[in-house]
């Protein structure tokens, strides 16, 4: 399992923790480098929505809905942000992530439906609104004593929910471990079959940090 790595800024230039022998931190860009970093964003949401679910199973959810309401909400969202439409990222395919993973299809269809049409969008029967007039007695000064509004929303934050949906996350963040191992593999023995000097003369690694005026630009 990929852990996260420890980075600084020395000099200007980014100095990853934990390889003490490195000389240069040098960036590839082809297209299975370019599949390795859709395949690490994934695995950073695919971590969120685990480490979520796991703690949305221990915590008292009737002492802290919000909190629950929450990690759930999260944790539906960034795992079907790998799927589906992206300009930026390639995104996961479901049938070929979860084949053979029994109910891990019907599972997918499910909380993808729930994220549609009831956690992102209102769609479905999940969450209803209700308006009345409450009638005085007939004698009464005036007929209607109020208006009343009111919403309703069935909960799906439930044992069976979480750790079906924790399933499902795991399934898929399986498949993407093995992926990125399969990646990193093909490049490492793609790269050290160049020689020292075409390795030294690719580029440096390099980050801008986002700002406010990027935030409407696909990068």
């Amino acid at each position: 399992m990929h852990e996260p790595l420890g980075i600084s800024r020395r000099e200007g230039a980014l100095h990853i923790e934990g390889y003490p022998d490195a000389v240069a931190l040098k960036g590839i860009d082809d297209p299975l480098a370019r599949q390795l970093r859709a395949i690490v964003l994934h695995c950073t949401d695919l971590r969120f929505c685990r480490d979520s679910l796991t703690l949305l199973v221990t915590i008292d959810r009737k002492a802290q809905p919000l909190i629950a309401e929450a990690l759930w909400v999260a944790s539906i969202a960034r795992y079907f942000k790998c799927f589906g439409s992206n300009k930026s990222r390639a995104q996961l395919v479901a049938k070929k992530v979860l084949k053979g993973e029994t109910g891990a299809l019907d599972a997918f269809e499910y909380f993808q439906h729930l994220r549609d049409k009831h956690v992102v969008h209102d769609e479905n029967a999940y969450s209803q609104s209700l308006s009345a007039v409450a009638l005085n007695a007939r004698q009464a000064a005036f007929k209607v004593a109020d208006v009343i509004s009111m919403s309703i929303t069935a909960s799906t934050i439930d044992e069976q929910h979480i750790r079906s949906m924790l399933q499902l996350v795991n399934h898929t963040f399986g498949w993407v471990e093995r992926k990125r191992d399969e990646l990193h593999n093909m490049l490492g023995s793609r790269y050290e079959s160049l020689s020292y000097d075409e390795l030294l003369n690719l580029p440096n690694v390099t980050y801008t940090n986002p700002t406010a005026s990027s935030i409407s630009v696909p990068r």
